[in-house]
C-alpha cells in the first residue's frame, strides 16, 4: 500500500487506484494526471490493502480492478459498508462481461483496458457532475434527493442510482420511461426493472432530466417520449401507454394523452 500526500487543487476529487499490476496502475495514473480535477492519494494491489487505504485516505473515488487473484474487486464493496459518504467506484478491467454486475452494485462507471483517453474524459466529467456538490458522494448519485445532488442537468447517457429498500439498480437516464409524483415521493419507471420509489419531488426531476426527452403532461407525471412503444385507447377518457422493456403500461387521462400528443 502506497499512500501519497498531495496538495489538492480547488475542488479536486481524491481517488485511489486498486490493481494488482503495478504497470497498469502507472498507466492509469499517467492518464489521470491530465485531469487536474482528480488527484491520486494512494494505490493498493489487493482487497485487504485497499480496505486499509480507504480507511486512511477517505477517497471520494476508487478506480477498481476486478480480477486480482486470489481476490475479486467486487469483494471490496461489502467491506466498505457503513462508509458515509460511500466512495464512487469506477471498475477498470480487461473483461467487459463484468459490466452488468458492475452497474448492479455501487459503480459509477465501467472502463475496459486499455483505457482510451476520450472514454476516461467522459468518466471524469461524469464523476465531476455527480460529486462536485457538498455531501454528494457516490451513495448519493443523481437519483437521490435534491439536497444531495448537483444541480446541473443530467444527460441521456448518465447513470442514476435507483434504490427502494434492498432493491438497487443503476440505469441510464435515457432508459427512464416515466416519473410519477406520489406525495413526498416519486415513482420511477425504467426499462429492464420494476418501478422504484424515491423520496424526491417531481419538480426536482423535471429540472434535472433532459428536456429533449421528457415532457411534463400533468401535475403528477413526466414521460420520456422516446421510450414510448405503443398506445392503446381504453375508451374516450383513458389511454394505455406501453414503454420499451417495461411490462406494465401507464393509464393516462384524456387530458394527459392530449398533452402527450402535442409533444410526440
Amino acid at each position: 500500500m502506497n499512500a501519497a500526500c498531495a496538495m489538492l487543487p480547488p475542488r479536486a476529487l481524491r481517488a485511489i487506484l486498486v490493481d494488482d499490476e503495478s504497470l497498469l496502475r502507472q498507466y492509469l495514473r499517467e492518464r489521470l494526471e491530465r485531469h487536474p480535477e482528480i488527484v491520486i492519494v494512494g494505490e493498493a494491489d489487493n482487497v485487504q490493502s485497499a480496505v486499509e487505504l480507504v480507511a486512511a485516505t477517505r477517497p471520494e473515488i476508487i478506480f477498481l480492478d476486478v480480477e486480482m487473484p486470489p481476490d475479486n474487486g467486487f469483494d471490496l464493496l461489502p467491506r466498505l459498508e457503513g462508509m458515509d459518504p460511500f466512495p464512487a467506484v469506477v471498475f477498470v478491467t480487461a473483461f467487459d462481461h463484468y459490466a452488468l454486475r458492475a452497474f448492479e452494485v455501487h459503480a459509477m462507471d465501467y472502463l475496459t483496458k486499455p483505457v482510451h483517453r476520450d472514454r476516461l474524459a467522459q468518466t471524469v466529467a461524469r464523476l465531476q457532475r455527480a460529486l462536485s456538490q457538498p455531501h454528494a458522494g457516490a451513495a448519493a448519485s443523481p437519483a437521490l434527493g435534491p439536497h444531495l445532488v448537483p444541480k446541473t442537468p443530467l444527460e441521456a447517457a448518465d447513470l442514476v442510482r435507483l434504490q427502494d429498500g434492498s432493491y438497487l439498480r443503476f440505469v441510464q437516464v435515457g432508459r427512464i420511461a416515466a416519473v410519477q409524483s406520489q406525495g413526498d415521493y416519486t415513482r420511477i419507471h425504467a426499462a429492464g426493472g420494476k418501478p422504484v420509489m424515491i423520496k424526491s419531488t417531481l419538480s426536482h426531476w423535471e429540472a434535472r432530466l433532459p428536456g429533449q426527452l421528457f415532457s411534463r403532461i400533468s401535475r403528477s407525471l413526466l414521460v420520456n417520449r422516446q421510450q414510448i412503444q405503443q398506445v392503446f385507447p381504453l375508451g374516450r377518457d383513458q389511454t394505455q401507454v406501453f414503454f420499451n422493456d417495461i411490462a406494465e403500461p401507464l393509464t393516462l387521462s384524456r387530458l394527459e394523452f392530449r398533452r402527450l400528443r402535442v409533444f410526440v
